[in-house]
């Protein structure tokens, strides 16, 4: 038998850089939905301009200016640091590493994502927006756009021209002209101006307009300090998976052409161990190791070393992380807001790990409308870092900061029409996001705490202030209550509202539903705390239900008090993609749901909502999603808030709504609710095609109609979309009358959508589609048809590449003869105590989890695995002649 030849095989890897064009991609590596992409612009520009300035050790002096032209917002920011020198252009361009001074490093300094750049150039690509990006520094402007080529890798395209410009670095992003405003622009620039009292910040547009406008002039004294980007940083920050990936990454950039340093001089980065003898003593630590590169062969050194440079060092304190003072925030808050009282509280501490913190709180009373902000490390972030933190003060139980403010009346709102404003910065050497957005933090339980006090001593005054009103509203509602125990039973009711008896017991009802714990609670869970308390202050023929208190006083009392820290709504209805027909991809719409959700691409153009779910069955199995490449939303009853949101997040243009509802006063305001703003959604606008079911179509349709009573007026939106029919058949008649003589109850006909057969029912859907010309199909633009036709040629190449494999060297005896050459036995002994020790650490993982993680730390000691594979195919090869 003749042997078969000996083939060079191929293999094929799929290129990611192009993740930095696709706006799902890049908002995972952010961490900011697409409709934020503008704000995620002017924070990277702003962190990376105030970065470069304090690199040079200058006081930083940055402009902000936004421009719109032919659809365009250009947003450009500008510094007078060091300039960006041309080789760092040109890397930026090398979409296939990241480029980074800070990356690896653990000091209380900003960014740190990374990839910051490279996103600032994907960005107006993913958007739809063919201007370049323009860098202007050394006397050179640099025009940069990216694209997809052909194979979905990132193709580049850099042309050069000389510029005046020779201090410092402007840089220029192109962006969607909805996705900036003025406003939006001024805020970042006050927020960075608050936690920066050394930096200069000018808002252009701003500048020229009142005296001081848009001009954040720095008021830090002579001597004072922050951590810098070029400073030093603390071997105490490290453990040793972050040594080790540092002292690797120092190594990759060896290999790549750097310098390969010594033990000695890498150990000079540190804090505390710049003297030569220090870094003398941790050298002899690691004799067999002069150069970093020696750590390849030695990775078992690295952890030695890393306990030498502890020995020789002294722990960092708190005072280092530096400090912002109550003068400086109250100042930059009176420029944008007027402030009429600010209270201020800082705490600093060193947690149970050896790191420090520094939590700073300012709270002002302003004259105007006020915001809140938040930063991590004098760096503003999208939102509260705190977010996910229960913190216990004296008179205040929430999770986040947000609640805890609102609770205390130091949140804007429109109790206080919304005259508040706030900053909390944290900082912190080595912060631990949760997400890459690098806003919320996981902190220590003593963290907590500190940020606890510190928010409880600014909010002092604040909620005391609330306190007594709450208790004089408490004294009125007790005599109430008495003058009703005075009266006798036959006498009428006090004039207790329902929506007052809740609104006193509610946090009372959401310190029982959230628990010590801080856990998670339903809109319905909440109910059922908030019942029996409110009714104790009813009389005693007082009902609560559950739709009222869900749907209109909770919501009601948020809009008063702030959002309630984790209250989420249950799901009530389902999204269905097209193409779909295990439902693998279903989406159940609840408000933690929909939050998580990011709609696909070129998936579906069209999304029909229907207030039955019961008519999903015959809808799936007629393929009309499918032909249509419609996503539909089954609801019961009124839109939810979540089906809202949900609505709200699809691109405007880019895929039409439609609604299929019931021919009676209720399914006609289900229609306008899912469009319209409502009193829990005051800004919701939402473009919705009603479909019907109308009256008239019904008629026509010869569908039989049924009476019905309602005891409520026809709600006043809807009655200038009712034909002269509609009118009729929903007014009905009077059947019940109130003691004045006015009606309370009326008879009226309606005709539902099960009057339809399911094949009438889709024939219906299908001419409505028709009748608003929405037939078209999916079909996304050339480049993403050809590499989608290549994703699925590389498919079809590796699975042709994986047989051809499989039969020339049979996985079971590779697998057999690997397995043999391993101590299985020490790898696979695993008993109840060590799954005991790992759960000590790791409470919440399963057992298969934790053997799972046994077997990989145990094959991380294993070092000859892959050699043992290599040896397999070899003496396979060998066996059968080939």
């Amino acid at each position: 038998m003749s042997s078969l030849p000996v083939i060079e095989r191929t293999v094929f890897s799929t290129s990611r850089t192009a993740e930095f064009l696709d706006p799902r991609a890049l908002q995972s590596q952010t961490g900011q939905p697409r409709a934020r992409f503008g704000d995620v612009v002017i924070k990277e520009l702003l962190d990376n301009a105030l970065d470069a300035a304090e690199s040079a050790r200058v006081r930083p002096e940055i402009g902000l200016a936004v421009s719109w032209a032919e659809g365009v917002a250009r947003v450009c920011v500008t510094d007078n640091g060091p300039g960006m020198p041309e080789e760092v252009v040109e890397r930026i361009l090398d979409f296939t590493c990241n480029v980074s001074d800070k990356e690896s490093l653990r000091s209380p300094t900003r960014g740190m994502q990374g990839n910051a750049l490279k996103t600032l150039l994907g960005i107006p690509h993913a958007l739809g927006v063919t201007t370049p990006v323009v860098i202007e520094a050394h006397g050179v402007r640099h025009e940069i756009a990216v694209c997809a080529d052909p194979s979905g890798d990132v193709a580049t395209r850099h042309t050069k021209a000389p510029t005046g410009r020779t201090t410092g670095t402007s840089v220029t992003v192109p962006l969607p002209a909805d996705l900036v405003t003025g406003e939006k622009a001024a805020g970042w620039l006050q927020k960075f101006a608050l936690v920066n009292p050394h930096a200069r910040l000018v808002d252009h547009a701003q500048a020229g307009g009142r005296e001081g406008a848009g001009i954040y002039e720095p008021t830090a004294q002579p001597g004072w300090r922050k951590p810098l980007p070029t400073d030093p940083t603390s071997a105490h920050h490290y453990d040793e998976p972050a040594m080790t990936k540092l002292v690797f990454a120092h190594i990759r950039e060896h290999r790549q052409g750097g310098a390969d340093r010594t033990v000695r001089a890498f150990t000079n980065t540190f804090t505390g161990l710049t003297g030569s003898a220090k870094a003398k003593h941790v050298a002899d630590q690691v004799p067999q190791v002069t150069h970093l590169s020696g750590f390849e062969e030695n990775p078992d050194q690295v952890p030695v070393l890393l306990a030498a440079m502890k020995q020789h060092s002294k722990l960092p304190t708190p005072s280092y992380l530096g400090q912002v003072s109550r003068d400086h925030y109250t100042h930059v808050l009176d420029q944008a807001f007027g402030v009429e009282e600010a209270w201020f509280a800082r705490k600093q501490l060193t947690d149970k790990a050896g790191v420090p913190w520094s939590i700073e709180v300012t709270l002002a009373r302003t004259k105007r409308p006020g915001t809140v902000a938040f930063a991590v490390n004098y760096s503003v972030t999208f939102g509260d870092p705190l977010a996910h933190t229960h913190l216990v003060g004296d008179q205040v139980d929430s999770v986040g900061v947000g609640s805890f403010l609102a609770q205390a009346d130091a949140a804007p709102g429109p109790g206080n029409q919304f005259r508040r404003a706030a900053i909390v910065h944290l900082v912190c050497p080595v912060p631990q996001f949760t997400d890459k957005g690098k806003t919320v933090l996981v902190v220590p339980r003593e963290v907590a705490d500190a940020c606890a006090k510190a928010l409880t001593e600014a909010t002092r005054v604040l909620l005391k202030d609330k306190r007594s009103r709450q208790s004089a509203d408490r004294r009125e509602l007790r005599a109430a209550l008495r003058d009703h125990k005075a009266h006798t039973a036959t006498q009428a009711a006090p004039k207790v509202s329902k929506k007052d008896a809740v609104f006193t017991v509610l946090r009372e009802a959401i310190g029982q539903a959230r628990g010590a714990e801080g856990l998670s609670f339903s809109s319905h869970t909440l109910f059922y705390k908030i019942r029996p308390l409110a009714l104790k202050l009813l009389p005693a023929a007082s009902k609560l239900k559950a739709p009222y208190v869900e749907q209109k006083l909770i919501p009601d009392w948020e809009r008063e008090n702030g959002p309630i820290q984790g209250l989420y709504r249950e799901p009530r209805g389902t999204l269905h993609h097209p193409h779909d027909p295990a439902g693998i991809r279903d989406v159940r719409l609840g408000t933690r749901e929909v939050q998580q959700y990011v709609p696909p691409q070129w998936s579906y153009n069209k999304i029909l909502v229907i207030e039955k779910t019961g008519l999903w069955p015959p809808v799936r199995e007629s393929g009309i999603a499918e032909q249509y490449d419609m996503a539909v939303i089954t609801n019961e009853g009124y839109g939810t808030e979540a089906c809202r949101e949900l609505l709200a997040k699809m691109p405007p243009g880019d895929v039409q709504i439609f609604v299929l509802h019931d021919a009676d006063p209720y399914g006609y305001n289900i229609a306008r609710t899912l469009g319209e703003e409502t009193a829990r959604m005051p800004d919701h606008r939402v473009k919705v095609i009603d479909l019907g079911l109308s009256v008239d179509d019904a008629i026509a349709k010869g569908l039989d109609s049924e009476p019905d009573t309602r005891d409520a007026a026809l709600p006043a939106r809807i009655l200038p979309h009712l034909t002269d029919t509609a009118r009729e058949w929903f007014t009905g008649a009077p059947i019940a009358w109130r003691p004045n003589g006015e009606p309370a109850k009326w008879r009226y006909q309606r005709v539902e959508l099960n009057a339809f057969s399911s094949p009438e029912l889709i024939a219906y859907i299908k001419e409505g589609l028709a009748r608003h010309h929405a037939t078209g199909k999916v079909v996304p633009p050339d480049d993403q048809l050809r590499a989608t036709a290549r994703q699925r040629l590389h498919r079809s190449v590796v699975g042709a590449v994986g047989e051809a494999i499989d039969a020339m060297f049979p996985m079971d005896r590779l697998v057999r003869a690997v397995w043999a050459g391993l101590d299985s036995d020490q790898v696979t002994d695993i008993g109840p105590a060590d799954i005991g020790h790992l759960h000590t650490d790791h409470p919440t993982i399963s057992w298969e989890d934790a053997v799972h993680a046994l077997v990989t730390q145990r094959l991380r000691h294993h070092p000859h695995l892959t050699d043992l594979a290599r040896q397999a195919v070899a003496e396979l090869q060998v066996t059968d002649g080939r």
